[in-house]
């Protein structure tokens, strides 16, 4: 087995640097996406529709979970040993950031204790009776199953319902590769008949793709059925691509790239409500054209920024949100002592934005180092049976 030193970023000797890229840049998109001020950013309509970004992540997902298990996952021992990974790499970030919104629901309650905070209209404190962030919800977190219906809202940090829904999609992954591995191309044809499936029954269900703690499980399938679907398309077309790349022709990549950007840009922006539900052709040649790795804009996608940003990206996505309310209240508190209407000045949040983008990057390094490394290295030592450290499987 390829281990982390001998490989690239994905434990895999395939790596594909445009699509990492956009992992890391996408992650800050989400961060921007979740800020809570008036700013000329996130009122821009790329934001405002940007929940279904998050359906790229899913069929990311998919894509290199079978680029890298497509000939593997062939008995129970290898099924066990990826579950394990796959809970190693989610779930020490996890905990460690559900640990972080539970000592701020604490702080609220002894600020409203001792009367720094007040109530707002409908407010409800963490652990009072029909508060969304209480012992219930604590404990389906605490089980990664926070996001699988049980729960009528988000609770505590709003964007692990991505972790929940993911982590038992891998166990559908599982079934698939076990006992309906897909090798042919009706295989193929019949996941992405499902997978069209669920986007249509969420749109009878759903104004928006903007689903979350109720049927987001089957949002996530979906696009990663779709992304599993993209990888076994790349590697029909990928002697044709490196055919073209033998013979330099980084013009035709170039132009299906600049292409396959705009398009994309375009569905988020102009396609909301309803029309989110058609992401998946959007999805599918988005991960096809931006594998080969081919043109200018996977060029400076694989440059140093971007992948470090796509380094990081798991904590970007997790830990944002905190530090968002923290700038609000910063805000609030502090910056409104000095600009009374802060947050009735676009311009003001933007520079804001800029600031808590920095905090972001900078607080995402530390927990990439100091939790979400040591965290998934030892749980992926770990044997349960006897306590002891085994051979590190890096995926």
């Amino acid at each position: 087995m390829v281990t982390a030193s001998q490989s690239q970023p994905y434990g895999h000797n395939e790596y594909f640097a445009a699509l990492d890229g956009f992992r890391g840049l996408l992650a800050l998109f989400v961060a921007i996406y979740h800020t809570i001020w008036l700013s000329n950013i996130n009122s821009m309509a790329f934001f405002n529709n940007g929940a279904v970004i998050i359906d790229l992540f899913f069929a990311l997902s998919g894509f290199l979970m079978f680029r890298l298990y497509e000939d593997r996952l062939g008995n129970g021992g290898e099924a066990k040993a990826f579950i394990k990974r796959r809970f190693a790499r989610l779930y020490p970030l996890h905990f460690f950031m559900l640990m972080v919104f539970v000592a701020f629901a604490v702080l609220r309650l002894v600020a409203h204790k001792i009367g720094i905070a007040e109530h707002d209209v409908g407010e409800i404190l963490p652990f009072a009776t029909g508060a969304h962030d209480g012992w219930a919800s604590l404990l389906s977190n605490l089980t990664l199953t926070h996001a699988m219906g049980f729960h009528d809202s988000l609770t505590f940090n709003p964007p692990a319902w991505t972790i929940s829904v993911e982590f038992f999609t891998y166990f559908v992954f599982m079934g698939i590769m076990l006992w309906a591995r897909p090798k042919k191309y009706i295989h193929f044809i019949w996941l992405g008949g499902v997978s069209i499936a669920i986007y249509a029954l969420l749109s009878m269900l759903k104004p928006s793709l903007d689903i979350t703690y109720d049927y987001a499980f089957f949002r996530c399938v979906a696009g990663f059925l779709i992304g599993m679907i993209s990888a076994k398309l790349y590697d029909v077309l990928k002697p044709r691509a490196d055919s073209l790349k033998k013979r330099g022709q980084t013009l035709i990549f170039s132009v299906l790239e600049m292409i396959t950007l705009a398009s994309s840009t375009a569905f988020v922006i102009f396609c909301s409500g309803k029309g989110q539900f058609f992401v998946a052709p959007i999805l599918l040649v988005f991960m096809v054209v931006f594998a080969f790795d081919g043109g200018i804009i996977s060029r400076v996608m694989n440059a140093r920024p971007f992948r470090y940003l796509a380094k990081i990206s798991y904590s970007t996505y997790m830990t944002h949100v905190i530090i968002s309310i923290a700038f609000s209240i910063f805000g609030g508190k502090v910056l409104s002592a000095y600009i009374p209407q802060w947050n009735s000045n676009a311009w003001v949040g933007d520079a804001l934005i800029a600031v808590y983008l920095c905090a972001v990057i900078a607080f995402s390094h530390l927990t990439y180092h100091l939790v979400e490394v040591p965290g998934g290295r030892f749980i992926r030592n770990f044997r349960f049976s006897k306590g002891l450290k085994s051979a590190a499987d890096v995926a």
